[in-house]
């Protein structure tokens, strides 16, 4: 019989598999990942959530800031960038505890446990990456994932659509519904929240043959 000790040894064992995977996908793939330094790289990551804004129709070009699209959250943010050679052609959002976080605000809710939860958002692909297959933005959610886990965090939440949480469901990820769909960032998008525990065995045994647990 096993106990809760051995219970928690094998979702840890789990995680870091699935850990190890996802580095495996991220450093196989055309890409680079960084996390911005500095002013300039931040302005490159306002700059392609400014584009992606406008190409979608969502605002003009004369309602954001001089080419860049930011809010009060950025300042203390995590900016992830995806890199095609020099050029930055992705760009994602860690907003890390202490809350309120922005999906926490916008839906006047606290995702549990507090404190321990980080906030993933503002993911855009430029429109040169764009592909029916997704190849880019699921990089890109590869590359916010091991930033997450890099930082200690094992629970994320985030504002998402539809169509990005079908994705998800796709690739084997588990997301929980927090509340109904609302307008968030010109989109219809409901709160949901991700355990890297609790879904870690699943998603190793759908993507690979068993190899990486086993540490061969």
């Amino acid at each position: 019989m096993s106990d809760g000790r051995t219970g928690a040894g094998a979702q840890g064992a789990r995680a870091a598999a699935l850990d190890r995977l996802v580095a495996r996908m991220v450093a196989t793939g055309p890409l680079r990942f960084s996390v911005a330094e500095g002013d300039h790289e931040r302005d490159l990551a306002y700059r392609l959530r400014h584009d992606a804004v406008v190409s979608r129709g969502w605002a003009r070009a004369d309602e954001l800031d001089g080419g860049r699209e930011h809010d009060t959250f950025d300042p203390a943010a995590v900016h992830l960038l995806g890199w095609d050679g020099p050029t930055a052609v992705c760009a994602g959002r860690l907003v890390l505890p202490p809350g309120p976080l922005p999906t926490e605000e916008a839906c006047a809710l606290v995702v549990e446990p507090p404190g321990r939860v980080v906030d993933v958002g503002r993911m855009v692909v430029a429109p040169s990456h764009q592909d029916a297959n997704h190849t880019t933005f699921v990089l890109l959610l590869g590359g916010l994932y091991l930033e997450v886990r890099r930082r200690g965090f094992g629970i994320a939440c985030g504002m998402m659509s539809a169509p990005v949480r079908a994705m998800c469901r796709q690739l084997g990820f588990r997301v929980e519904l927090l509340g109904p769909d609302r307008p968030y960032w010109h989109e219809v998008r409901a709160p949901v929240r991700f355990e890297v525990g609790r879904d870690a065995a699943g998603l190793v045994e759908r993507w690979q043959d068993g190899e990486e647990l086993s540490g061969r």
